[in-house]
């Protein structure tokens, strides 16, 4: 299925914008913010197991079937570090925690991972999206 020129570029726009549309989510709803994150990050994730168990990669060249298995590896690395602000709430913010309350060094920890994580999915899932829109779709010759 050949995808419109215009919506292709859109997609690719929105896909670059992901990470920063999860941070705001994430800080304006909270929990449900977070909801919303974990999903497209577990949507993503189960999207590529899909197309690797299919197959896909063996049809494609050797850097997009590379960036493909590495953005099915991150894309479950994001989504298991997205779980945690889901049973015990938003994430703090960057500003810290309320004055005179120190911040937890784990929970920073694993929002650091999570943030690292969700960055780099977006940013892979961007890359290769950009490939995809190419004329030879990334595939062998």
């Amino acid at each position: 299925m050949k995808m419109k020129r215009t919506v292709g570029a859109l997609v690719l726009g929105l896909s670059a914008c992901g990470y920063p549309l999860t941070q705001l989510a994430v800080r304006r709803w909270g929990v449900r913010g977070a909801a919303v994150a974990e999903s497209v990050c577990v949507g993503l994730a189960v999207r590529d197991a899909a197309m690797v168990a299919g197959g896909v990669p063996g049809r494609l060249r050797r850097v997009p079937a590379a960036l493909l298995r590495l953005e099915l590896a991150v894309g479950v690395v994001a989504s298991l570090a997205g779980l945690p602000p889901l049973r015990s709430g938003p994430p703090p913010l960057p500003g810290g925690p309320p004055a005179g309350q120190p911040a937890p060094a784990r929970a920073c920890t694993a929002d650091h991972v999570r943030r690292a994580a969700v960055a780099a999915l977006f940013a892979l899932h961007t890359v290769r999206f950009g490939i995809y829109l190419r004329p030879d779709r990334g595939r062998r010759a």
